[in-house]
């Protein structure tokens, strides 16, 4: 298949460390397990240049996917924005802070409207960012100025772009940011008014027309809280993470467990048949009617507990189970429904 770009690059992580928003990071995305029905969801969602929308319950490794898509397609940068209930469109691309620009005018005895470069007050944000990446410096050059000029990697270069939680915002949100999706361009009003370089530049735009190879990346996420718009969903690739089985999850624990403990993991061991009762427990807990059921993130958490220094008399697996009850119930009535489980599977002690 022509479309198959993160299939063909699949396989060992990439070693090296990302930069995610300016700062290295070292283990996101690390040890991630990828069904087949993702792989081939990834490869749609490149191969037709549009968003990948993720859902599913907190904890399943959506804002993971992201990083883990970076590190085995050797991209270095990696852009994310955390969305909230008052985010606006435009600030997936740009904030403009006019208080401290005012601010600053003012203080200094001036008014408003003299003395000042606008592009100081101008900080590029995730998807714009990523949208100048693509670009050589020269094109977007007019764009790159001030105070908090955006450090361009200087060629065009792929980034991915993680939208975390979009159902967290208004439902105007998603639809403002149509065009600006398709198109992978956007306008920089402010730019174009008091002290901007050029005066006759009415709004300075970013160019169109990106290099697929080059184009940016997005993930977005989503915790279905609320339906998102026809015209959202229209234009993204779906696909929907559910709780794994228990033999996928033994395999995300084992690639997802170093993380968790202390020094990397040395000298710890979590033996195949702890993992087992661990999978076993968690399906049996989850099956229950509980107001908050455990998902990834926690089993992992609850298996690293697990986990002990070698020993030739470790601790009984079920005191360590019941010494990991805090990682996997969060709220008072399900930690009864959790202790009543356990002592109903637990063997009875010897005394």
């Amino acid at each position: 298949m022509w479309f198959n770009n993160f299939s063909q690059a699949l396989g060992e992580d990439n070693p090296g460390t990302i930069e995610e928003d300016g700062r290295e990071v070292a283990d996101k995305g690390r040890g991630y397990v990828f069904t087949p029905e993702l792989v081939a969801a990834i490869d749609v969602a490149i191969g037709l240049g549009r968003p990948l929308l993720v859902s599913g319950e907190p904890g399943c490794g959506k804002t993971e996917l992201g990083y883990a898509v970076a590190r085995h397609m050797r991209i270095r940068r990696v852009h994310s924005f955390s969305t909230k209930s008052n985010s606006e469109a435009r600030d997936l691309f740009y904030n403009y802070d006019a208080l401290s620009r005012f601010r600053d005018a003012n203080s200094s005895g001036d008014g408003p409207d003299t003395g000042y470069d606008v592009a100081d007050y101008i900080e590029f944000r995730a998807l714009g960012r990523a949208i100048l990446d693509s670009h050589p410096r020269d094109a977007v050059a007019h764009l790159l100025r001030g105070r908090r000029a955006y450090q361009h990697p200087g060629e065009p270069e792929r980034s991915v772009v993680i939208i975390d939680e979009v159902d967290k915002a208004s439902r105007d949100f998603p639809n403002d940011l149509l065009r600006e999706i398709e198109d992978l361009a956007f306008r920089v009003p402010e730019l174009g008014r008091h002290g901007a370089a050029n005066e006759s530049e009415a709004e300075p735009v970013t160019p169109g027309a990106i290099d697929p190879a080059v184009r940016p990346i997005i993930i977005v996420t989503s915790n279905e809280e609320r339906q998102l718009p026809d015209a959202f969903l229209r234009r993204c690739v779906f696909h929907q993470i559910g709780f794994p089985s228990p033999d996928l999850l033994a395999r995300i624990i084992a690639g997802g467990i170093d993380k968790r403990l202390p020094d990397r993991g040395a000298g710890f061991a979590l033996p195949v048949a702890d993992r087992d009762l661990l999978t076993d427990l968690l399906k049996k807990y989850r099956d229950m009617r509980l107001d908050k059921r455990p998902g990834i993130s926690e089993a992992i958490d609850a298996a690293a507990l697990l986990a002990y220094p070698d020993s030739p008399e470790p601790p009984g697996v079920w005191d360590r189970v019941r010494a990991a009850m805090p990682a996997l119930a969060k709220l008072r009535s399900d930690r009864d429904q959790l202790k009543t489980l356990i002592d109903g599977l637990a063997p009875p002690t010897v005394t």
